[in-house]
Parts: C-alpha cells; sequence; structure tokens
C-alpha cells in the first residue's frame, strides 16, 4: 500500500513539473498596452520624417530627413538613392521640448494608419512628386511607420500629413534656408 501511494505522489509530481514548465506556472501574461505618444518622451525613441523626391536619376535625386529626440534635432540633406549624407545640422533640444512636440504630433493623428502588409512599402508611389515616410523608432526598431505623397491616393498614414510636415519642419531653426535650394523639396 505504502508503494502505491508512493508511485501515486510520484506521478502527481512529475505532472505538476510538466503543467509548470510547459507554460501552466507563473505569472499571467499582461496584455500588451497602447502606450501613448508622449510616454516616449524620457526614452530613446526618436520620431523620424522622411521626405523623399520625384524619381529620377542618382544624380539628381534627393532627400530630406529630420529626427527629433528628447536631446537633438537633426537634419540632414541626402543625395542619391544610396543615401549620401551632404549636409547635417544638429540643433540641441530638451526633454520637455520632445514632449510637447510629441503631443503635437499625437494631436495630429501620427499614430493613425494603415498596418496593411501589401502597403508596407512606399517606393514607386507618387513617381513625380514627393513621398513623405514618418515614424518612431525605439533601439532601431520600428514602433511606428506609415507613409503619405503629395500626390493623393494610395498611403498608409492616417493622420494630417500637412500638419505632421509642417510640425517636423518648424523643429529645424533656418529650414527654409537650408532646403532652399533643393529642387521639388
Amino acid at each position: 500500500m505504502r508503494y502505491f501511494v508512493g508511485f501515486l505522489l510520484t506521478i502527481g509530481l512529475i505532472i505538476l513539473l510538466i503543467i509548470l514548465l510547459f507554460g501552466g506556472g507563473g505569472k499571467p501574461k499582461s496584455p500588451l498596452v497602447n502606450k501613448t505618444l508622449s510616454s516616449y518622451s524620457n526614452t530613446n525613441a526618436q520620431a523620424i520624417l522622411t521626405i523623399d523626391g520625384p524619381i529620377n536619376a542618382d544624380s539628381l535625386h534627393q532627400q530630406v530627413r529630420i529626427t527629433v529626440d528628447k536631446d537633438n534635432v537633426t537634419y540632414e540633406q541626402i543625395q542619391g538613392y544610396e543615401g549620401n549624407v551632404v549636409n547635417m545640422q544638429n540643433f540641441a533640444n530638451t526633454e520637455n521640448a520632445y514632449n510637447v512636440f510629441l503631443h503635437a504630433l499625437a494631436h495630429a493623428g501620427f499614430k493613425k494608419g494603415n498596418t496593411d502588409k501589401n502597403l508596407q512599402d512606399e517606393k514607386g508611389y507618387c513617381p513625380l512628386g514627393r513621398r513623405y515616410i514618418m515614424g518612431l523608432k525605439q533601439d532601431n526598431k520600428d514602433i511606428e511607420r506609415f507613409w503619405g505623397t503629395s500626390c493623393g491616393g494610395t498611403k498608409t498614414y492616417g493622420g494630417n500629413l500637412s500638419l505632421t510636415v509642417t510640425l517636423f519642419q518648424k523643429q529645424i531653426p533656418g529650414y527654409d534656408e537650408l532646403t532652399g535650394t533643393l529642387n521639388n523639396l
């Protein structure tokens, strides 16, 4: 009788161990929380806008990239399709300024968009106009990434495109002077 009880106890312990090892134990998994945009203001997250010019020869192609984080605002002028930065300007930023900027982006609908996998790539859309690629990155990973165009039509960005682009441009002191020599940007 003692052996039988010991056998049942051993079997019960083995079953309990298997349940604990394969997901029955531990803390319950919390659902993913949709963070507010402004909650990233004290992190290393970066809000980024790239304005991609008309599709043309590599030697003529131009882009502007604006990157905003809690410490810096960076303006980059990019030549060609290989991402060659030909002009870069850095401006100091503060966490409070970044927080206000993120709040403004949130009100512009920065997190609204279509996440359809078939529309992830903006390449080729609006070939004679501009493509606006915007997103939020943290640790080199996209948290949000959407795009729109100056042509209208197909896009993934669901916010106010004009307001969003203007908010980014207003982060760069002397933006108009920096881009004055660029064609179609």
